[in-house]
């Protein structure tokens, strides 16, 4: 299996620690937040990355190099900040040098212009790069999941209170764990045990073609920061497949803010 990872954005949230070093380099427990990511995923089963840069990306290819633990990357630029649905067009396009339509042209509008190539995987990992996993979260679970008959595509979930939920993408879930909906209404709280909720926590598990399909008929007008946005694409794939949530035991954290970044160092700092 293979994984896409995010990392071309300037973490500007995280100034001033990336005003000099770009955000999937800043170290947590003693290596950078990007090597420690991509060293969970080999240990899940992924064999080859495809690693999206952007933003100082020379430092990142640089110190990132050719692979790890003897796992190949591969490198796509994503030039200016255009969302993770744009992201992942990067990484087929780079990656693997595919012929792809341009973004909010859909897949069927030119069939001729679209050419995957026989090493586009089958199945593909999403990651964002700015998550920080403990040795003990276990991405393989996804990866099982993944392969049972009967699902389509699987989501790392967080569980959440129901005042954080509302603030973010909630994901709506049935007792079998299949995810009805993404950013639906969180509803009143009931005040009981169950007062929780659960949001997509940035890792995921897609068949390649459908998550084309999906993003290349992403438009900016339906995001409010003019982007390509990956919500709006998974929306749609949950609509229309069955995905599932895994919610996993082991510490992960996305690393957004300088208050997360202190978090983290705290917590791995002794491992």
């Amino acid at each position: 299996m293979h994984a896409f990872v995010f990392a071309a954005g300037r973490g500007t949230r995280l100034r001033p620690y990336t005003d000099e070093t770009p955000k999937p380099l800043l170290e947590v427990g003693g290596e950078p937040m990007l090597e420690r990511s991509l060293r969970r995923l080999v240990d899940a089963g992924v064999d080859r990355f495809v690693v999206v840069v952007g933003y100082r990306r020379e430092a990142i290819v640089n110190r990132v190099g050719e692979s790890i633990a003897g796992v190949p990357i591969t490198y796509a630029v994503q030039r200016e900040r255009q969302g993770l649905a744009h992201a992942v067009r990067r990484a087929v396009v780079d990656g693997y040098d595919a012929t792809l339509p341009p973004m909010g042209a859909g897949w069927g509008s030119d069939p001729g212009a679209i050419s995957l190539p026989p090493s586009v995987p089958e199945d593909v990992v999403l990651v964002n790069g700015d998550n920080v996993f403990a040795d003990d979260c276990d991405l393989s679970r996804l990866v099982d999941r993944h392969r049972e008959s009967g699902v389509d595509g699987v989501l790392l979930l967080d569980r959440v209170s129901r005042n954080e939920a509302e603030a973010t993408a909630y994901c709506d879930l049935a007792s079998d764990g299949t995810v009805r909906a993404i950013d639906a209404s969180v509803g009143e709280s009931t005040g009981g045990e169950d007062d929780a909720a659960y949001v997509a926590a940035g890792v995921q598990i897609h068949d390649t073609a459908a998550l084309l399909e999906a993003f290349l008929g992403v438009s900016r007008a339906d995001s409010d920061g003019d982007e390509y946005e990956l919500a709006d694409a998974l929306e749609s794939l949950v609509d229309r497949r069955r995905y599932v949530g895994v919610e996993l035991e082991g510490w992960h954290l996305n690393v957004n803010t300088p208050a997360d970044l202190e978090v983290a160092r705290r917590r791995l700092g002794s491992e």
